[in-house]
């Protein structure tokens, strides 16, 4: 009986700590770049699904179609929010920036609302994987293809910022921006780079998250928050322990959603994540 329990834990758990993983990544880079945190991460993920449902809607899209329309989809929104927000306030004060993407992210929600309703649509699974079977434990489809897009989205993040040039020049621009100023990087594209390649990652999490619980109008600031907060957890210093804290947190919140009843598990798990912001490492000004 206990192994089923915890076979079931880890099964739901790493479908959704995937995707925390995936949203942590956008939220770690776009902190490393300008010092903000965007909490309209969650509507870039919500606005990239829809768009990619309707897609899918109106013509066959076979995965990799499904992954470069979700990229290129989700890379476009976070350039326009990057233009909405950050790029007309460079210089202003942080509390200024970080609410103009909270107002973004109303403004998203509105636009979600008028193009898509309020019904919750389940797209399809874009992205077939088979279940797997790893000795007494099963991962589900919808698992095997969370884990599967993360691993992969880290992984590339990685090789990008490690081994292109673009990718370094962002990496300079998180570590001193007037170095790399005077080395000739233009910063404020790659602040905008950041936003773009944090929404290609929050629209690539809804292929993930999409067809496990459907996509509905209110999903984004949930979704974002537990972003932020494994985001958090991984102390934004790397990639891989920014994914780390996703799994906990997707394995922690699908422990106390099998063992409490649905009328406080809402208020476990915020009452978790809370817990867990508290008990993270502390920031300081360095950048990874």
């Amino acid at each position: 009986m206990f192994a089923l329990y915890l076979a079931q834990i880890v099964n739901s758990g790493l479908a959704l700590g995937a995707v925390y993983g995936i949203m942590a990544l956008g939220f770690s880079l776009i902190f490393s770049a300008s010092r903000l945190i965007n909490f309209a991460q969650g509507e870039l993920l919500l606005l990239g699904g829809l768009i990619i449902t309707s897609l899918s809607g109106v013509m066959n899209l076979p995965p990799l179609l499904a992954l470069l329309a979700a990229s290129l989809a989700g890379y476009l929104l976070g350039r326009a929010l990057f233009a909405t927000t950050l790029g007309l306030t460079l210089r202003a004060a942080p509390l200024r920036q970080l609410m103009l993407t909270v107002a973004a992210s109303l403004v998203f929600q509105g636009v979600a609302i008028l193009a898509w309703g309020k019904n919750p649509l389940m797209p399809p699974r874009l992205i077939p994987m088979p279940d797997l079977r790893l000795g007494p434990l099963f991962l589900g489809r919808d698992t095997a293809t969370a884990l599967v897009l993360a691993v992969v989205c880290m992984v590339v993040l990685g090789l990008f910022l490690n081994r292109t040039r673009l990718g370094r020049g962002l990496r300079a621009t998180a570590q001193n921006a007037v170095g790399a100023r005077l080395q000739g990087v233009d910063t404020v594209f790659c602040h905008a780079l950041s936003f773009a390649l944090a929404g290609a990652l929050a629209s690539l999490a809804a292929l993930a998250v999409g067809p496990q619980t459907g996509l509905r109008y209110d999903m984004g600031l949930g979704l974002g928050l537990k972003g932020f907060a494994a985001a958090t957890i991984g102390g934004y210093t790397s990639l891989g322990k920014v994914f780390a804290g996703g799994i906990v947190l997707g394995l922690a919140e699908a422990a106390l959603v099998l063992t409490l009843s649905g009328e406080v598990k809402e208020t476990a798990i915020y009452a978790l994540i809370i817990i867990l912001l508290v008990a993270a490492p502390r920031q300081h000004d360095e950048r990874p």
